[in-house]
């Protein structure tokens, strides 16, 4: 009741509290999904051909959602905290958003980086990738603390450093010429 709302509204607009949850969550995510689907078309156009560079590609897959801890006064950090909370943390409930919101998305992609390594056993490549998401999934659901986790030698919302960390973490998740590994 703190929030003074007539809780029957909640479940005459959105059925109860796990659809309104998802909702919270598909009103943040779209956008930030959108984001990254247009930005990757756009640097495959400028790209003619070739495969777009992996730093290119993990920035644009982790530059909209860790730009919402840009904003330290509005509702972006939490935003961005409750996104990475339940991505790493998935509620029972949340099987069908995941598939419905982020498997194309994350599908795409994956189609983006294959490119880099086509040779690559498709099971290797699958680590890889969600080994990858999980990381981005971490840093945003606990960049909040980073100045605790890391006893202050880092800072916390620091999403510039947290991207920058992110795509070389990411690229070298998938390095180039290596024996075995495409």
């Amino acid at each position: 009741m703190e929030a003074k709302v007539n809780l029957a509204a909640v479940n005459y607009h959105h059925g109860d509290k796990e659809n309104l949850y998802l909702e919270v969550l598909r009103r943040r995510i779209r956008p930030i999904n959108q984001t990254r689907l247009t930005g990757l078309a756009i640097a495959e156009g400028k790209a003619d051909g070739q495969p777009v560079p992996l730093p290119v590609i993990f920035q644009l897959l982790a530059e909209p959602l860790f730009g919402l801890f840009a904003d330290l006064e509005g509702p972006g950090p939490h935003a961005g905290r409750l996104i990475g909370r339940s991505l790493s943390e998935p509620l029972p409930f949340m099987e069908k958003f995941q598939a419905e919101e982020f498997q194309p998305v994350l599908a795409r992609f994956g189609q983006a980086i294959r490119r880099h390594h086509p040779s690559l056993p498709p099971e290797e490549f699958l680590w890889r990738l969600s080994f990858v998401v999980g990381a981005m999934q971490h840093a945003a659901a606990s960049l909040h603390h980073m100045k605790f986790m890391t006893r202050g030698i880092c800072r916390d919302n620091d999403h510039a450093a947290a991207l920058s960390h992110f795509v070389q973490f990411a690229t070298a998740a998938f390095p180039r010429n290596r024996p075995g590994g495409g």
